[in-house]
């Protein structure tokens, strides 16, 4: 998924507060959104959730993901 052009939140309750302000306007037609962690930018986006539980490939994508660890900013280790 190319999430570059999302708004990019820095944490997860910043994200919950713009899917309820999302989900609660009442010009939104495209239906319910929710917040989702992008271990590609090291935040968080907002999108319609997918369910992809019928798709192997995928399935197998999200597991690896989630075992990745996470980058730390700014943290180098010097000797």
């Amino acid at each position: 998924m190319n999430c570059n052009k999302k708004i990019k939140y820095p944490n997860k309750n910043t994200a919950l507060i713009a899917v309820s302000r999302i989900n609660s306007d009442p010009s939104n037609k495209d239906g319910n959104q929710t917040a989702y962690e992008c271990r590609h930018h090291e935040c968080w986006h907002t999108g319609h959730p997918k369910d992809y539980s019928d798709n192997p490939f995928v399935r197998i994508n999200q597991i690896f993901e989630q075992k990745k660890p996470k980058k730390k900013k700014g943290k180098y280790k010097t000797n």
